[in-house]
């Protein structure tokens, strides 16, 4: 998870697409979009993080219903992505990849990472058995953490290097944009602000669950990152569901979320879309082409199965 990491995977997709006859701009489709399907939900991702803190509930809640829409967004980029390809076998050259040995050294690289995954459960089980009244994020801290204390343990990293990292320079703007989010949350609270755009939008006959999908989405679409569209849209949309407790709350959390995400996934500043284009010398816009298909799927689907919560709850 980090800006622009749909350059580490583009000569990935170079390899593996080798002998089918893709064009620049499918191949930049699917680099992009297949980077993207596990942002919705993934702990280590900043914005799963931050909306989990801005919504208050407890994380391992808000991943279990934002799971699903990973299977949808593979799904879509499968119906409307994979068809392109015309077909054939691309063979495994390399029979050794398939070997216990290297399976062994897969399981042993990614243990950092189930880590981190398997220890949200764990401790929000602990809480409950406990009657334990933590901050919600306590489990994602205590995951990182241990994930952290892995990696330098097992790769012999030094103090120096320890300090370097925590102090790199892209850290400070990070910490104080996320401030300046909670900031701004709180202002709004407790400025009772939100109450009088409730009471206008009632005046000009604005749903709010117009706002609820627009707002997300738009702030998405022009920033191109899932903090900006949450940061920018989230502290005003959830005073929009004061009262709303329980699956209920999720499921117009998910709903914003998924809106704000597709308007990030087809955002031109985007920087995977850009690095993506670049690396395979594709169009911006044939690029699009194939991108509105899988994005419309998604919030389609994603209307539907909102609609259906609301007939359970």
């Amino acid at each position: 998870p980090m800006p622009g990491g749909a350059l580490f995977s583009a000569p990935m997709v170079e390899a593996a697409s080798r002998g089918a006859d893709l064009s620049p701009e499918v191949k930049t489709a699917v680099n992009y979009w297949f980077r993207h399907i596990w942002e919705y939900w993934w702990p280590l991702y900043p914005g799963v993080v931050l909306a989990v803190s801005l919504l208050g509930v407890e994380a391992w809640r808000f991943m279990l219903i934002q799971f699903p829409l990973t299977l949808v967004s593979v799904a879509a980029g499968i119906l409307f992505l994979m068809r392109f390809n015309p077909g054939k076998e691309l063979s495994i050259r390399n029979e050794k990849a398939r070997s216990w040995e290297r399976w062994s050294e897969f399981r042993r690289e990614v243990r950092p990472i189930t880590l981190i995954v398997m220890t949200i459960p764990v401790i929000s089980l602990l809480r409950f058995a406990g009657g334990l009244d933590l901050p919600p994020l306590t489990a994602v801290y205590v995951g990182l953490g241990l994930c952290l204390a892995w990696v330098i343990g097992q790769n012999r990293i030094p103090a120096e290097r320890i300090v370097k990292a925590a102090f790199n320079r892209s850290v400070p703007p990070m910490l104080l944009l996320i401030l300046g989010i909670m900031a701004f949350k709180t202002l709004l609270v407790e400025s009772r602000a939100v109450n009088v755009l409730q009471a206008e939008m009632g005046q000009f006959g604005i749903p709010p669950l117009l706002i609820i999908l627009l707002m997300p989405f738009l702030t998405g679409f022009i920033t191109g990152i899932a903090l900006g569209f949450i940061g920018a849209s989230f502290p005003l949309i959830v005073p929009l569901l004061a009262g709303k407790q329980g699956l209920d709350f999720l499921a117009y959390a998910s709903l914003a979320y998924a809106f704000g995400y597709m308007g990030m996934m087809l955002s031109p500043v985007h920087l995977c879309l850009l690095v993506s284009k670049d690396y395979y010398k594709a169009s911006l816009l044939g690029s699009y082409r194939y991108l509105i298909g899988p994005a419309g799927a998604v919030l389609l689907i994603v209307l539907t199965l909102f609609g259906l919560s609301r007939l359970l709850i």
